[in-house]
């Protein structure tokens, strides 16, 4: 429970940097129908028809890691067209595949998709509102001032980077479990 407690904590943590005096009833509503629009679409892909689809034919890992990298990789091509520069984008693949893995966890620990969705949409909402920047790009790559940089954020973005880390290798030895189970004819657990 720990991952999806800390996903929400993330931007929960941010929400200290909206300059809400500079934000109105309309544009906080326009930005959060957008963002639960985008966030129902890429979790419906994503952790919905693209992880039950993996899991199919594979295990835990190897679904965790299709999903997270492809939604990493799926967020490239808008970044790439609005000219921002190819290392950053590579960083920010990389962020968002640690962030898939979230999501994954989210999904996986609570057993709802639409937990996901709220959970994306709200992370999105936060970095949108917070910024001055007009698309999910320029939302990314614009200075925000403090946008992250409180020590309650940055603890618990580390600690849900830990948490990440270790779910990895849990999913590994769950894998190995369950196939040295099934090659030993033991009941899954």
């Amino acid at each position: 429970m720990s991952i999806p407690v800390l996903a929400v904590l993330v931007p929960i943590s941010q929400l200290d940097t909206v300059p809400w005096g500079a934000r109105s009833v309309w544009f906080l509503a326009l930005i959060a129908l957008g963002t639960l629009l985008v966030g129902f679409g890429e979790e419906l892909v994503m952790r919905g028809v693209l992880l039950t689809a993996v899991r199919e034919r594979h295990g835990e890992f190897v679904t965790m890691l299709v999903t997270a990298v492809v939604f990493g990789v799926a967020h490239a091509p808008g970044s790439l067209i609005a000219g921002v520069p190819p290392a950053f984008v590579l960083f920010q693949v990389g962020a968002l595949v640690g962030t898939g893995v979230a999501y994954y966890w989210v999904r996986r620990v609570t057993g709802r998709i639409w937990v996901g969705m709220l959970v994306h949409a709200f992370t999105d909402w936060v970095l949108y509102v917070a910024s001055d920047a007009g698309t999910p790009t320029a939302a990314l790559t614009v200075g925000t001032g403090d946008l992250g940089g409180s020590v309650f954020t940055a603890v618990v973005s580390v600690l849900l980077l830990l948490a990440t880390l270790v779910s990895v290798i849990s999913v590994i030895r769950e894998d190995r479990r369950t196939r040295r189970d099934s090659k030993y004819g033991r009941p899954a657990p």
